[in-house]
């Protein structure tokens, strides 16, 4: 790898990781976490896992919403090589397997940690009403009260989203979609930067504005990336910025009045940034003007930023989750000493010992378990008449697809993919 450049602009030459694989059969789909204009994420069960409750293990599942989407698979191949190549850590959503024996099929699953809280800025507009502030009016953080949110939860989420970015830019991946929407909320107050693999291809609907031939997050961008088309991890740090006042302000839209146009992009060259949020600490407030000030140079680092909202939590705090990283350390160091031939992920964990009695309890037990999760999933795939239509056209269409991904298929072969290697179709 190429220390002078980001991983994104070395993502061809990245191979795939067979350690990774994770047996399909031992996949039960359940219902339909969010999707997005070309992917989708689905809640599933790993079954067959050791030191899981009754051997299973709930997961989330990352795929293409058509199957013939070339341009969708590609961006998804992409990111399961970046998580592979990233490791483990605590603030940023990783990566658990992968099932490619189908990809040619156009099919492709990557299996991630499952956070059962959400996303953080769905989390915060249906909570809302629950945070009592204490800051004053002077700025200034009152201390510590009982309550069920407070702002220390803000805090403590803002710290440990600089700690995963940190992460991230010492691994040279950029993120270019760093909002509150892709940030996700899992067990003991954890916080994980999530979609850092696609998040440049793989737009969702609704905070995006087309631009050219992408989907672009205008309102989270930096001036360099809006006027430029400038990424790095310093318009990341504004990004970062923007983050910080969707938290402080509980979920509400950045640059309120204020359409994600050209209009927007005159009034930040003019200097416009927006004020400190009522929820966010004076400090605080000082970290997002900080993370947009016009010159990339004059931005803090991520590693800065933790440092600065470090020293402003209770030490027991930061300790925590300084402690719990401890594990995912574990597991780089596991990865690097493994075998070429040692299973990774998941697929170490696999109960290869299970008795035939035992895998048809577990079966039953799920069947039970997710008998609500399958009436949903055939309720979202009912037809209407529109559907159906929209189906038929997409048979006559068919063809011309299977083409395209076809196609894709040859150009990851041409760039040294050893396809029936990596990516075999299972006999």
């Amino acid at each position: 790898m190429n220390e002078d450049l980001s991983l994104d602009d070395q993502i061809e030459i990245l191979p795939y990781d067979r350690r990774w694989e994770f047996p399909r059969n031992r996949l039960k789909l359940g219902v339909q976490l969010g999707a997005g204009c070309f992917g989708r994420v689905v809640k599933a069960e790993a079954v067959g896992v050791k030191d899981s409750e009754e051997n299973v293990k709930t997961v989330a599942i990352k795929m293409v919403r058509s199957q013939t989407n070339a341009a969708a698979l590609e961006a998804l191949v992409s990111e399961l090589k970046i998580m592979i190549y990233l490791g483990a850590h605590l603030n940023v959503v990783n990566l658990l397997g992968a099932c490619t024996k189908t990809l040619i099929r156009g099919e492709l699953f990557v299996i991630v940690e499952y956070c059962r809280f959400g996303n953080l800025q769905t989390y915060l507009i249906n909570h809302r009403n629950n945070f009592v502030n204490q800051v004053d009016e002077l700025g200034n953080l009152l201390s510590d009260a009982e309550m069920e949110e407070k702002n220390t939860d803000l805090i403590s989420w803002s710290f440990q989203i600089a700690r995963g970015m940190d992460y991230l830019a010492s691994r040279k991946v950029l993120h270019g979609d760093l909002a509150a929407r892709n940030v996700l909320l899992a067990d003991d107050g954890v916080a994980k930067v999530a979609d850092f693999g696609m998040a440049r291809k793989m737009y969702y609907e609704g905070n995006y504005q087309q631009s050219g031939q992408k989907l672009m997050p205008i309102k989270w961008m930096a001036i360099e990336s809006l006027t430029d088309r400038i990424f790095s991890t310093q318009s990341d740090v504004w990004s970062y910025g923007v983050l910080l006042w969707e938290i402080f302000t509980l979920g509400k839209v950045p640059y309120p009045g204020l359409e994600g146009n050209h209009q927007l992009v005159r009034q930040l060259e003019k200097g416009y940034r927006m004020d400190k949020p009522d929820f966010a600490p004076n400090y605080m407030g000082e970290i997002m003007s900080s993370c947009w000030k016009a010159d990339p140079k004059e931005r803090p680092s991520f590693s800065e930023m933790e440092e600065m909202i470090s020293s402003q939590m209770e030490s027991t705090v930061s300790d925590h989750y300084l402690n719990l990283n401890s594990s995912y350390e574990k597991l780089n160091q596991l990865k690097v000493n493994a075998s070429p031939t040692e299973p990774l992920g998941l697929a170490k964990a696999l109960d290869t010992k299970e008795k035939v009695g035992k895998r048809n309890s577990l079966n039953t037990i799920l069947s039970r378990k997710n008998a609500q999760t399958k009436t949903d999933s055939k309720r979202l795939s009912l037809p209407n008449s529109s559907g159906q239509a929209k189906s038929n056209q997409e048979s006559k269409n068919a063809h011309g697809n299977v083409n395209r991904t076809e196609s894709f298929i040859n150009r990851i072969t041409r760039r040294g993919f050893r396809f029936h290697q990596d990516f075999a179709e299972v006999t």
